[in-house]
């Protein structure tokens, strides 16, 4: 019976810590990690996370006049015609609208709306904020998944360059320096 207590505790306790679904109520998006976006919100613009610095998570609105498309791409970069530019880092634009795409069964992304002029451009916004693309305050910023941490001792790791020796793949030599290291090392 304590057994049971325990193993539903934990998944209570699992489940209420996790991030959430974002979801869209009264034309408020609260992201994953709850984040709030609705119009007329300032959204501070991060860096471009293409390797040319550009926008992949920004890019002009799919129903713009200025949207390229084209089934080959743009010089064989099909998102790069229609990518935010870099010159656009560290700005701060107003939400016109938070749009869902998506249904039900197969789930939703959702997008902000922002631009000046006749250009309008749109924010996949969870992936935006996950990308840099986007800066939210550091208490919505996406928790890093925990890393395995490398419980391996320094007796462990003597051991193995022991075997390494004992096998002919490290000479003496080696094995005094690699020794050398491990003991040092904190």
């Amino acid at each position: 019976m304590k057994r049971l207590v325990l193993v539903f505790t934990v998944l209570i306790f699992g489940i209420s810590y996790s991030q959430t679904e974002p979801k869209l109520e009264n034309d408020t998006l609260t992201t994953s990690t709850g984040f709030k976006v609705y119009e007329g919100l300032d959204l501070k613009i991060g860096t471009g996370s293409m390797n040319d610095g550009d926008f992949k998570f920004i890019r002009t609105n799919a129903s713009s006049m200025f949207n390229y498309s084209s089934t080959t791409g743009y010089q064989g970069l099909a998102n790069q015609a229609n990518s935010f530019r870099r010159s656009n880092s560290g700005l701060t634009f107003k939400v016109k609208k938070v749009m869902p795409r998506g249904s039900k069964k197969n789930g939703f992304v959702y997008y902000a709306k922002i631009g000046s002029g006749l250009i309008n451009y749109e924010i996949d916004i969870e992936n935006a904020i996950k990308s840099g693309e986007l800066i939210v305050p550091d208490e919505f910023s996406p928790k890093e998944k925990t890393q395995n941490i490398n419980f391996e001792t320094k007796y462990d790791k003597l051991k193995k360059i022991k075997e390494l020796k004992d096998s002919g793949a490290l000479s003496e030599e080696e094995f005094q320096k690699e020794k050398d290291k491990i003991m040092t090392s904190k």
